[in-house]
């Protein structure tokens, strides 16, 4: 049981899917300990599809969004290592066997590399996602402010998940990255297994596709509880993003948005934008908020 590990799986409307993702599970040299599957209120047959594949079954009353299903799943789950995965994407079928042989100790937690496609033509490659630099990251909260470590490529202690409440269930974007930075601020160590054992499948309906100011929105809540949580020595990468998130609000006229970025970017002492030589100047002379209004009027 020490080395087992469970595949979690929240779903929404993904009968069309789950049968491609199955292929890999089934064929998995080494079997997963077990298969469960959230059903986030779907309105077509992921349920009957996903018991006919032979995965168990939590059926979520209400759609309540990934964090929610995912939580829901690493409470189901007795396995004491976890692998959360999205229904639309591909699983190499060598995924347990080699993440079994990195387990070291309970403290260090894995992000493998992944293949990235266009659903509709894999013949397109659309950049994979690598976390070869996190083995030598001497400030991984840093790196994890920078870079964005997905869930569905994760291997996780299930110790470790519970220690810090899981994934945060009041915001439906950004609770990936958002998880990662606290499992390394709660001194967990996350290394990069260089093996690209997930395939990811990119289309135009998936959530963060359709619901990107959402995300976005839902990152200024993290970054609002970073400012008490986090060591001050990363209140400058803090701010950098907050600034250029508010820039980006502006541009989409979410000013609202904009204003609370703008707003918590000056708590950590950032009054510029570092994009190009005009950003920088004109922020430092002329502050945040006229470089943001000047943004909205250019693009109206």
């Amino acid at each position: 049981m020490s080395n087992s590990i469970s595949i979690l799986i929240p779903c929404y409307n993904a009968s069309q899917y789950l049968p491609e993702l199955f292929e890999g599970i089934q064929a998995q040299t080494i079997p997963f300990h077990e298969v469960i599957c959230y059903d986030d209120n779907s309105t077509d047959n992921t349920i009957e599809v996903a018991q006919s594949l032979g995965a168990k079954v939590i059926v979520g009353k209400e759609n309540r969004g990934p964090a929610y299903a995912r939580n829901r799943l690493l409470e189901a789950s007795t396995a004491n290592w976890i692998h959360f995965h999205d229904a639309d994407d591909l699983i190499d079928n060598r995924f347990v066997e080699i993440g079994q042989s990195y387990f070291l100790d309970g403290n260090s937690q894995f992000l493998c590399n992944t293949y990235v496609f266009d659903r509709n033509d894999r013949s397109i490659n659309m950049g994979n996602i690598t976390y070869d630099d996190l083995n030598n990251s001497q400030d991984q909260i840093e790196y994890f402010l920078d870079n964005v470590g997905f869930a569905s490529m994760g291997l996780y202690s299930k110790k470790a998940l519970l220690k810090i409440g899981g994934f945060r269930q009041d915001i439906k974007g950004n609770e990936d990255p958002d998880l990662h930075v606290r499992l390394v601020n709660a001194g967990f160590k996350i290394k990069c297994i260089p093996e690209y054992l997930v395939t990811k499948l990119e289309h135009p309906t998936s959530f963060s596709h359709q619901n990107w100011m959402r995300c976005l929105e839902d990152k200024l809540l993290c970054y609002a509880t970073y400012l008490s949580l986090l060591d001050k020595k990363h209140l400058q990468t803090i701010g950098k993003h907050l600034a250029l998130a508010g820039a980006y609000f502006y541009t989409h006229n979410n000013v609202i948005a904009g204003k609370k970025a703008l707003r918590l970017a000056k708590q950590t002492g950032v009054h510029t934008i570092e994009t190009s030589k005009f950003s920088y100047f004109f922020t430092r002379i002329f502050g945040l908020q006229l470089y943001y209004l000047l943004l909205r009027l250019r693009n109206k």
